[in-house]
């Protein structure tokens, strides 16, 4: 049974490594194979094609010295020498006119895909049919991304975008963030995760960010069963103040049931209070564990501050 395992893991491991490999190999063969035709040849016929891209992030490297990529008409349109020998808009390759996966392949040579955390290895948009030119232009004087206003991924995502008229919202209507401002597909930030090296929210949310001596799981996923910001906000917009998911004590309940010293002690005064007027660090506490007040003895009614329950120990 332990041998099985092994040779399960050394498969598994081989596999990774493989794919790493591929992926390394696949910028080095993309950059490294010579188109068959040159851009001179092209642009003597396509000329206002070729200036399309000079401002772009596209533009042609031919005849750059010392360029990093080479970027030429052949890289992407296949088929350049018979077209040479027959020009017909019927055998030059166009990725406007390949399927979605196609032009995804074609992209991936030079470009890492866009792959979503939590979809390891397949590309969301890709699987739905979305393809790389539904949000990018190629020949454009601007950046590739067609538009990064929020109405553009709105035509998709019009469940998501709906909910910027809720009561609660970021301020994408006003103009002030867009999609991307959250959603910005390189993997260098993680959604979920609100405090940390790959952080995202509190790239805004300074205030919220610590670190602090005792954080709240819920907002640390590097804590087990840590969710992140989402786990308390609903990021895209929320009936609820604050953009929380739930009111009042349910909030804290769907994860804390109430300990039951708090309708037992002191009369039960402990269920006299909303969760948050007791437990006010919520997001992190620099003065006890249970993210509670630092004044709470004064608080609820003169209650000595050195009392174990409620000190700041």
């Amino acid at each position: 049974m332990a041998k099985q395992t092994r040779t399960k893991s050394t498969t598994i491991l081989a596999v990774l490594a493989c794919a790493s490999i591929w992926a390394t190999s696949q910028w080095t063969n993309a950059q490294e194979t010579a188109p068959a035709v040159d851009d001179e040849t092209c642009l003597a016929c396509h000329e206002t094609m070729g200036a399309t891209l000079d401002k772009s992030p596209h533009r042609l490297t031919s005849g750059v010295e010392g360029a990093r990529v080479n970027v030429a008409c052949a890289s992407c349109h296949e088929g350049a020498a018979v077209h040479i020998e027959d020009p017909s808009v019927e055998n030059i390759g166009n990725p406007a006119r390949q399927s979605t996966q196609a032009v995804a392949n074609l992209c991936e040579s030079c470009h890492r895909a866009h792959r979503e955390l939590d979809n390891i290895g397949f590309d969301p948009h890709v699987e739905s049919g979305v393809s790389c030119l539904d949000c990018h232009a190629v020949h454009s004087h601007e950046p590739a991304l067609v538009d990064q206003a929020t109405r553009f991924c709105g035509k998709c995502h019009a469940a998501l975008t709906s909910q910027f008229g809720r009561t609660s919202t970021h301020p994408v209507n006003d103009g002030q963030v867009t999609c991307l401002s959250c959603h910005d597909f390189t993997g260098k930030r993680q959604p979920a995760i609100g405090a940390g090296p790959q952080e995202n929210c509190i790239s805004c949310h300074t205030a919220q960010a610590g670190p602090f001596p005792w954080p709240h799981e819920a907002a640390n996923s590097y804590f087990p069963g840590g969710e992140g910001c989402v786990a308390c906000h609903s990021p895209h917009g929320s009936a609820n103040d604050r953009l929380l998911t739930r009111t009042g004590d349910g909030l804290c309940t769907q994860c804390h049931g109430v300990p039951a010293l708090h309708q037992t002690q002191h009369s039960g005064i402990g269920t006299q209070f909303a969760c948050i007027e007791c437990h006010s660090d919520v997001h992190g506490s620099d003065h006890n564990q249970a993210l509670l007040e630092p004044d709470l003895g004064a608080k609820i009614g003169g209650t000595p501050a050195s009392c174990y329950c409620h000190g700041t120990n």
